[in-house]
């Protein structure tokens, strides 16, 4: 049995105008993620797998719509301003805004570089931050991920979150049970468990992590967990300094600042608006 040309040409329209929007959004998705403000013609086409008339007709229409526009130059296409105004528009439902803001008063309130990050894993990815205006400060930087056993942020997310049979907390053993206390017959590895076991214990008396950079950078972290609703706790809030200025006698007052940021995020789509990030 075959279909008749009415049947075809009912099909085709459909059809062509899906592809044709997948291929729209494969553009805007290339010109977006371009690391050098924009792309050209030609890179887009090798970019996306399309020939050069099918990219030059469909580029046209984006332009024309308001979702692409050319640089001042004219040879590449840079994000247009509904494009613009779109992203504007999902931030705001999502949050994010005030994320950057809390973390803007807490760096100003510390004088610490102060970020969100979220558990990925075995690992930390730093999502967004905000530098102290210090002279000598730690230079946050977003995209960049961090074993949970290095970095602050991880401290917190180990000693306050429920772990997950696949998510065990480096003073746990194989079998999930915590170590009672340090064994002479153990090995240095237990040993090390048990120090871990330490310092998760410890984060949980004071309501804040605090680390100290192994790699003698002499920063110093303090973080602490953010409730965003989900069964596990998936994000943290760290400030992070030289460790001269993050003394001893400061722990309490820096660690309230964290703690209260934190807290401030409770409530906010921030685990939706960062976990696609």
């Amino acid at each position: 049995m075959t279909e008749s040309s009415t049947d075809l040409a009912s099909r085709t329209p459909r059809s062509s105008g899906v592809q044709s929007v997948a291929r729209a959004a494969a553009l805007l998705g290339a010109v977006v993620d371009s690391p050098s403000g924009g792309a050209t013609l030609t890179e887009l086409s090798k970019l996306t797998g399309l020939n050069v008339s099918t990219v030059h007709r469909l580029l046209g229409t984006l332009c024309a719509e308001g979702l692409l526009c050319r640089s001042r130059e004219g040879d590449r296409f840079q994000p247009g301003p509904v494009l613009l105004r779109l992203g504007r528009r999902s931030l705001a439902s999502t949050g994010l805004p005030e994320v950057t803001a809390v973390l803007k008063e807490l760096a100003d309130a510390t004088g610490e570089t102060a970020s969100i990050g979220m558990r990925r894993g075995d690992r930390v990815l730093v999502l967004v931050s905000v530098q102290s205006e210090q002279p000598l400060r730690y230079l946050g930087e977003p995209g960049v991920s961090v074993p949970l056993t290095r970095t602050a942020m991880g401290v917190a997310l180990l000693a306050f979150d429920t772990p997950s049979p696949r998510q065990r907390t480096p003073g746990q053993r194989r079998g999930g049970d915590e170590q009672a206390g340090p064994d002479p017959t153990e090995d240095a590895e237990d040993a090390e468990k048990w120090s871990w076991h330490v310092r998760l214990l410890a984060a949980q008396f004071r309501g804040y992590a605090v680390l100290d950079g192994a790699d003698g950078s002499g920063l110093r972290g303090l973080a602490a967990p953010v409730d965003s609703g989900s069964p596990y706790i998936q994000l943290a809030v760290d400030i992070q300094g030289p460790a001269g200025r993050m003394t001893d006698d400061r722990l309490d007052a820096l660690g309230a600042r964290v703690v209260a940021a934190a807290d401030s995020l409770r409530g906010l789509p921030v685990a939706l608006a960062l976990g696609q990030l």
